[in-house]
């Protein structure tokens, strides 16, 4: 017998009882109490491990709780069997801002881990101390707006109850039905518009290997038009393979779009991720916005076209929407936005204008980034010199968004590629592990060709700025989009936000 099963069987023959739950917050939608109980292996006074707070309920965040004897409650954590949550509310004798005590991990549950659930009139419950009496578990977390590996936030006690000691404590679901996902897609998936003058378009992956070849390094042979299962899977070869498009396929083709679905949900998590993945045949350049300044003010604009940096063959982007596995409703949303990318909370979602339920998603011109709305979308920031010269300049790179273009209804054009608690196949071209596009190429561009586009795009003014501050902006520039010049993209799957690193 495991040490889990042992443990389970010591709580039954002594008439305790468990549930496995989590413990969300009732203040900061999202965030639940996390801990870590690693190191903890046997009973120490003080405790140790961490008690935070995580975005997102993972195995770290969910608890068997224990209903002991005596009608007290402990936290056990799953994913350390025989540790619990302790909360030390010494000194802890009237309301302050910033909480007190300690709470952390113990093995076994003694009188500081266990608590009585104190039912709220909002219904909401709060976590009493019966070692310290008037004493509640407090959680802050502010600034844990997305998951993070060691949690964040702090989680302490407090001197009776208010907003920070409220929580919802909720069985941990099941995840959902084959039934139940479709449901999901049919009624939160997101309408994806594209800008009104984008040049190159989405398309199906069929579609895209109807207009490419696949080149195998090694023996120097191509497979034209393949087939998706005549990509190749296996451990990777670096650089063995790659697919090289036709030029004239380069706008894509709408007609064969859809969204491609990859519903992420592990045992213990309280929501699923719908991955909701977009292709496109080709990035476009970039478009840059460049200020002149003369002491700060600006006095010359210009929007170069930064081509042909940011082209290449092939792009993948995803925007990802969070369902709660328990009420099935909307709880949050990803974004991808070139190398990074923005999550939405709950609160968040109120930036999104709806469709009924479904989120209306924005693709930049040319680079496909997906924005919440329509505009310009500056990222990129740069402002040289920072202050104590009388002229300078300013760098954006534009991510223009705008309504008019084509769309994409991604609850109508879908396909599921992989849900794996449900057992989905997934279909052979997840599997590729190489490049969407050439390998190995390398751009011909330098910092002085990248100053000639940034002085014309300054007009007058160019001959004010002074040319070492010129040269560096152009060197910066050109450090954004040197690693992706006309190199294709890996497949979704070989990309952190398949397995939820947003």
């Amino acid at each position: 017998m495991d040490l889990v099963s042992e443990i389970a069987s010591d709580f039954a023959a002594i008439g305790q009882t468990t549930r496995k739950v989590v413990v969300g917050s009732a203040t900061f939608s999202g965030v639940y109490l996390r801990l870590d109980g690693a190191g903890v292996t046997k009973p120490v006074g003080p405790g140790g491990g961490v008690a935070n707070a995580q975005y997102g309920a993972g195995p770290y965040e969910t608890f068997d709780l224990v209903t002991n004897p005596d009608g007290t409650v402990s936290f056990g954590s799953t994913a350390f069997p025989g540790v619990f949550l302790r909360l030390d509310g010494a000194g802890v004798t009237k309301p302050v801002g910033p909480g007190g005590g300690v709470a952390n991990a113990q093995f076994t549950a003694g009188p500081y881990e266990k608590f009585r659930l104190v039912p709220n009139a909002d219904g909401t419950q709060s976590i009493a101390s019966t070692a310290f009496p008037g004493v509640y578990l407090r959680l802050d977390g502010q600034g844990v707006t997305h998951p993070v590996g060691p949690g964040g936030g702090v989680v302490n006690g407090q001197f009776g109850i208010g907003p920070w000691e409220k929580f919802n404590i909720a069985e941990v679901s099941k995840g959902l039905t084959a039934d139940e996902l479709k449901q999901a897609i049919q009624t939160y998936a997101p309408i994806l518009h594209l800008h009104p003058r984008e040049l190159y378009k989405m398309c199906s992956v069929e579609a895209f290997l109807q207009h490419a070849k696949l080149h195998d390094s090694k023996t120097g042979t191509d497979i034209n038009h393949p087939s998706a299962s005549q990509l190749p899977t296996g451990p990777k070869e670096d650089g063995r393979y790659w697919l090289i498009l036709e030029d004239a396929f380069k706008g894509g083709d709408m007609s064969t779009a859809k969204a491609y679905v990859h519903a992420y949900w592990k045992p213990g998590l309280s929501y699923t991720d719908l991955q909701f993945w977009f292709f496109y045949a080709y990035n476009g350049p970039g478009t840059a916005h460049i200020n002149g300044l003369v002491f700060d003010t600006i006095v010359h604009s210009g929007d170069p076209d930064l081509s042909p940096m940011g082209e290449h063959y092939g792009d993948w982007e995803c925007c990802m929407v969070r369902i709660d596995n328990q009420e099935k409703t909307l709880i949050g949303a990803w974004l991808s936005q070139h190398s990074s990318g923005q999550m939405f909370g709950f609160n968040d979602l109120s930036q999104f204008q709806r469709t009924n339920k479904q989120i209306n998603v924005y693709s930049s011109r040319n680079g496909h980034a997906v924005y919440a709305g329509v505009g310009s979308n500056y990222s990129e920031h740069r402002k040289y010199p920072s202050s104590g010269i009388p002229a300078g300049l300013e760098f954006f790179l534009r991510n223009d968004t705008a309504d008019g273009g084509d769309s994409l209804d991604c609850a109508q054009k879908y396909e599921i590629i992989a849900a794996d608690w449900l057992g989905v196949t997934e279909p052979p071209w997840v599997n590729y592990p190489y490049r969407w596009g050439p390998e190995g190429a390398t751009t011909h561009l330098n910092p002085s060709t990248v100053a000639d586009i940034l002085y014309a795009a300054l007009g007058w003014l160019g001959t004010v700025v002074a040319g070492p501050i010129v040269q560096v902006v152009a060197g910066y520039i050109l450090s954004i989009f040197v690693t992706d010049d006309v190199n294709g993209p890996e497949g979704p799957k070989t990309k952190s936000t398949w397995t939820g690193g947003y």
